[in-house]
C-alpha cells in the first residue's frame, strides 16, 4: 500500500494534484468472481467489519478490479469523523462510505505503472455518479496552498498532494505528500494512571519510536467518554506488566501501571515540546488497523525537498 510523507507545506504547480485527507481508515477493496473483500493497510482482513462496503463492491459492473482508500462516517456538515466512525463498527457500520482515490487493478490490468492522473480518470469512468457507498474522492489540479487553506476553514483534516505523472508504489514515497491543518498523530499506550473518582483510570501514558526505540510522549486525559473509558481499560487489563517499557520522567508517571506496548491511540495536540511531550493532547480513539510496531513519530519535511520523483 502507498503512503504518504507528511511535509510542513503544500507543494505548488500543476505537477501536483490535491485530494481531502479523510479522517478514517485506510482499505484496500478487492473485487473478482463476483465478490469483494477489504483489507486494512496492515493486510488485515475486515470484510465482515465493512460488511457495507464489500457488498457495494460486489455489485460494481467489473469483472475484477483492486482500488485504493478510506473507509469513513459523514457527520451532518458532510465531513469525515474518526470518533463517529469508531462508534458506527461497534454497531455494524450501516451508514460506511468508501472514498476510492486510486485504482490499481481492472480487468485483469495491472495500473500501477499508469501516470497517477491516468489512474484516477479510469477511476472516475467506471465508478457510478451520486453512488451512496462507494464514491470517488475528486481532486483539484494546482493551486496548492489555495487549495490547503479551504480545506483547514471547512475543518477537514488535511490535504494529500499527488504527483500526477508518478507510479503507484507500494511503500511511503516522495510521490504522495500530506499537509495537517491539526497537529495529530498515532501513538502507542505504554501505561495508565488510577483515578480516585469513578473512572476507570485518569489517563493513559504515551510513547512513540524514535531510531527504533520507545521514547516517552506524555500523557492524556482527555477526549474519552463513559463507554470508551470501560472499553479501553478491557483493553488494557491483559497486557499489564512490572517494568515500565519505556523511560519517564518519575514525577510524570508516578503510580502507573505499565502494559505492554501492543495498543495505538490516534491523538490530537498542539505542538511538542523540545523533550518530546505533547502540550494539551487529546484522545480520539484506538487505532486497531496499525500495527504498535509500525508506529514512529512522524516529523514533516519541507515540501520543496520532497519533490525529488521516486
Amino acid at each position: 500500500m502507498q503512503l504518504a510523507t507528511l511535509v510542513s507545506d503544500v507543494p505548488v504547480g500543476d505537477r501536483w494534484l490535491h485530494e481531502i485527507k479523510y479522517d478514517g481508515y485506510r482499505c484496500l477493496l478487492s473485487i473478482g468472481g463476483g465478490r469483494a473483500r477489504a483489507f486494512t493497510r496492515s493486510s488485515l482482513d475486515w470484510s465482515d467489519r465493512f460488511a457495507r462496503v464489500v457488498e457495494a463492491g460486489a455489485a460494481l459492473p467489473v469483472d475484477d478490479a483492486l482500488f485504493d482508500g478510506e473507509i469513513v462516517i459523514l457527520g451532518p456538515d458532510g465531513r469525515s469523523n474518526f470518533q463517529a466512525l469508531q462508534r458506527a463498527l461497534k454497531y455494524g457500520g450501516k451508514h460506511l462510505v468508501f472514498y476510492a482515490f486510486d485504482l490499481l487493478r481492472l480487468n485483469g490490468e495491472d495500473l500501477r505503472r499508469l501516470p497517477q492522473l491516468e489512474r484516477k480518470q479510469r477511476l472516475e469512468r467506471i465508478l457510478p455518479k451520486k453512488a451512496p457507498v462507494i464514491r470517488y474522492s475528486d481532486h483539484i489540479r494546482g493551486g496548492g496552498v489555495t487549495v490547503f487553506k479551504r480545506f483547514c476553514a471547512e475543518g477537514l483534516e488535511g490535504v494529500v498532494s499527488k504527483d500526477v505523472d508518478a507510479t503507484y508504489i507500494g511503500r511511503r514515497t516522495t510521490a504522495w505528500l500530506k499537509t495537517k491543518c491539526l497537529q495529530r498523530q498515532e501513538f502507542i499506550i505504554v501505561g495508565w494512571t488510577s483515578s480516585e473518582k469513578a473512572r476507570s483510570f485518569r489517563s493513559i501514558i504515551l510513547a512513540t519510536r524514535v531510531g527504533g526505540a520507545l521514547r516517552f510522549a506524555g500523557k492524556v486525559g482527555t477526549g474519552f467518554d463513559q463507554a470508551e473509558l470501560v472499553r479501553l481499560a478491557k483493553a488494557m487489563a491483559p497486557l499489564a506488566r512490572k517494568a515500565p517499557p519505556v523511560n519517564a520522567p518519575r514525577a510524570a508517571v508516578r503510580g502507573a501501571n505499565w502494559i505492554e506496548p501492543k495498543l495505538v491511540a490516534e491523538i490530537t495536540y498542539t505542538e511538542m515540546t523540545s523533550d518530546g511531550v505533547l502540550r494539551h493532547p487529546s484522545y480520539l480513539g484506538l487505532r486497531e488497523d496499525k500495527p504498535a510496531d509500525e508506529v514512529v513519530f512522524e516529523a514533516p519535511r519541507s515540501a520543496r525537498r520532497s519533490r525529488k520523483k521516486t
